[in-house]
């Protein structure tokens, strides 16, 4: 009898020490999984995924395998494809249009208009910004403000990049009739997920600014000085088709430095519409005397992404 139980519990834990056997990815679910696959957005590929083994948690892994697959598929297709393109192919961005209301040196309305492009290859990233914002009130200009930047990347290794950065903005409502400058610097991506990115960069700068006239001075003068620059990049996919952005930028140097930051969240209407609520701060530490030193635009805009 002892004996009998004895082998009784051997075959027990014999039983318990063997793992349960995964269940197989049902049909529909691969399906489903596929098809999130080939719409080439890494986010959307892994929502489905996680949702996925919810509903399947004893396929999980074989889940993760499968979606693990697919991506690197995807992305050994999509660095084939980059390898082959010329230099005015690969460009993916944004245009977008719609109202603003600025505060500040003016209380007005307006129209804003913008336009992003980025070229992202295997060693080399290029981004190209363009933005307008442009208000009358009772017949007079009240707000015209216009910027271009180019920015040209070279990633060193997964995280780490070199960059240059050349821009042209003017502002007279925030002091400046027109603004150039140069930056040489380095590149860190802090956060790198499908759902998530964060990119600082830093590095010296020279900068050109014609200033508008103020109550001492009746034609604008000229300042060119040697400043320090400071980015930050960061996009939240908090679901697919609600993205949160904020872009800010600091140029610290003697006399007048500069501190601005978008803030954006936008949402997907439907195809390649979106729509966007923005916020933008420009601040400058010493403008002409008579203006504000911070000026913010809040936006309402259409997006249209290709």
């Amino acid at each position: 009898m002892r004996r009998t139980i004895m082998l009784g519990f051997g075959a027990a834990g014999m039983l318990a020490a063997v793992p349960a056997q995964a269940d197989p990815i049902p049909d529909s679910i691969a399906a489903m999984i596929h098809a999130a696959a080939d719409t080439g957005n890494a986010v959307t590929l892994k929502t489905v995924a996680d949702l996925a083994k919810k509903t399947n948690p004893n396929a999980a892994k074989e889940i993760d395998e499968l979606a693990t697959g697919l991506q690197k598929q995807a992305d050994d297709k999509q660095i084939a494809k980059v390898r082959t393109q010329k230099p005015w192919q690969g460009w993916k961005g944004q245009g977008q249009a719609g109202l603003n209301n600025t505060t500040g040196t003016t209380d007005t309305t307006g129209i804003s208009l913008g336009l992003n492009l980025v070229r992202n290859g295997i060693k080399w990233r290029h981004t190209v910004i363009a933005s307008a914002n442009y208000a009358r009130q009772n017949g007079v200009t009240t707000a015209n403000q216009h910027a271009v930047s180019y920015q040209m990347d070279y990633k060193l290794n997964d995280r780490f990049f070199v960059m240059g950065l050349v821009s042209w903005e003017g502002d007279r409502f925030s002091g400046f009739e027109r603004r150039f400058s140069e930056t040489l610097g380095a590149g860190y991506t802090a956060i790198k997920t499908p759902t998530m990115t964060l990119n600082l960069t830093a590095g010296p700068a020279l900068r050109q600014t014609r200033y508008v006239p103020d109550y001492q001075i009746t034609t604008g003068y000229d300042d060119g000085k040697l400043a320090g620059r400071a980015g930050l990049d960061y996009s939240w996919t908090i679901r697919p088709g609600v993205v949160f952005t904020e872009n800010a930028t600091y140029y610290g140097q003697s006399g007048d430095s500069t501190l601005t930051a978008n803030t954006a969240l936008t949402m997907k209407v439907f195809g390649r519409l979106s729509v966007q609520a923005g916020f933008l701060v420009d601040h400058e530490t010493q403008p002409p005397v008579g203006l504000a030193k911070t000026n913010t635009t809040s936006r309402l805009t259409f997006v249209y992404g290709f």
